[in-house]
């Protein structure tokens, strides 16, 4: 988190004494455009909120001091300060502002002058959901001088720090929304295949088709003429540009050559085909999956989760797909049953616009 310390401001007797009343803190001024936030919510979280420090004021002329609270340090106060001067526009980032810190003190100079100093600490937080995410926080505070009978310094203190801190905020947010990914608006999703071969793997692609020699596990005997171990994943990388979270998902398709194997006398072209189409099978589901992805409405708050439960979800198909097939085919003994698979892998190899 951030802490940003403003330069201590020093108001002279000058503004003190200006012409005319002060406006109220709550009259709305010029009101700050925020290019990428909108209040959603303020919170008081002082300690101590009934004390804001101490306040000297006299109405007469042997100046007898007495302890007074102020209208614009409560709650409320500060809340219609907000309210009236930040346009809100609901189509930005929802923002809550937590007033940890809001204190007046002051204590006499001689017999009719007063030395105080306002201090403000507010923190802020992106509002996502039903969670919040802390951004940064301002601290700042100000110090005047001012007739004892006179109040108008405080009120002058306090709404330069209310609206220094709204500028504090808004310049943050110009300023991190390119670089930190809590404030990224967009996300861009995109995939790439995995083709690398290596020594125990063979990753899919469709101009290398698997070889007997692929099947490597030593079995004497076993219930079937062969066996191969064929499964999905993905690495995922992410990065940050010009306020896009930009996702990679590189899908693996791939069989382990250490965990399949082939039994005597069983290295026939149809019985390499058979293992082929367990191979083309996880493909398929592999595509789904990015297809499934591709529809789904990702945005920086949610991608994770979604792109997790559905890797889940295919990952569940593959397992029942490959049973059914084995299933239906007997496991590649009943020629007619897999010559029907043949035609349905390949149909749908094609209607998926598989390339690798």
């Amino acid at each position: 988190m951030l802490l940003f310390s403003h330069l201590t401001l020093t108001l002279t007797e000058t503004i003190a004494q200006a012409k005319g009343a002060l406006k109220p803190l709550t009259a709305p001024e010029s009101a700050l455009i925020p290019a990428g936030f909108y209040i959603s919510t303020i919170l008081d979280e002082r300690k101590g909120v009934d004390s804001i420090g101490t306040l000297l004021f006299s109405s007469n002329e042997k100046s007898v001091t007495h302890k007074i609270s102020l209208e614009s340090t409560t709650f409320q106060g500060i809340r219609k300060f907000f309210v009236n001067n930040v346009v809100s526009d609901t189509s930005l980032r929802p923002l809550i502002i937590r007033i940890k810190e809001c204190k007046i003190q002051e204590v006499l100079s001689g017999r009719d002058r007063v030395l105080g100093e306002v201090s403000l600490v507010l923190s802020f937080d992106l509002e996502k959901g039903s969670e919040s995410v802390p951004l940064t926080q301002y601290k700042s505070s100000a110090k005047y001088t001012r007739p004892l009978i006179n109040l108008s310094s405080v009120e002058a203190s306090l709404r330069i720090l209310l609206k220094n801190s709204l500028s504090f905020i808004n310049n943050w947010i110009n300023k991190e929304e390119v670089n930190n990914p809590q404030l990224a608006k967009r996300l861009r999703l995109t995939f790439r295949d995995y083709q690398q071969q290596h020594a125990d793997t063979v990753y899919y692609n469709s101009s290398r088709p698997l070889r007997w020699d692929d099947f490597r596990e030593t079995r004497s005997e076993g219930n079937f003429a062969a066996s191969i171990f064929p499964s999905f994943g993905y690495d995922q990388r992410t990065k940050l540009e010009d306020g896009i979270i930009e996702v990679e998902l590189v899908l693996k398709v791939f069989m382990v050559k250490s965990a399949s194997w082939v039994g005597p006398g069983s290295r026939s072209n149809y019985n390499l085909n058979h293992e082929q189409k367990h191979f083309e099978l996880v493909k398929l589901v592999a595509e789904r999956f990015k297809k499934k992805l591709l529809s789904e409405k990702l945005n920086p708050d949610n991608y994770q989760g979604i792109i997790n439960f559905e890797y889940l979800e295919f990952y569940r198909e593959m397992n029942k797909i490959q049973r059914e097939y084995d299933a239906q085919t007997s496991h590649g003994t009943s020629g007619v049953n897999q010559a029907i698979w043949d035609k349905k892998i390949e149909t749908e190899i094609k209607e998926l616009k598989v390339e690798n």
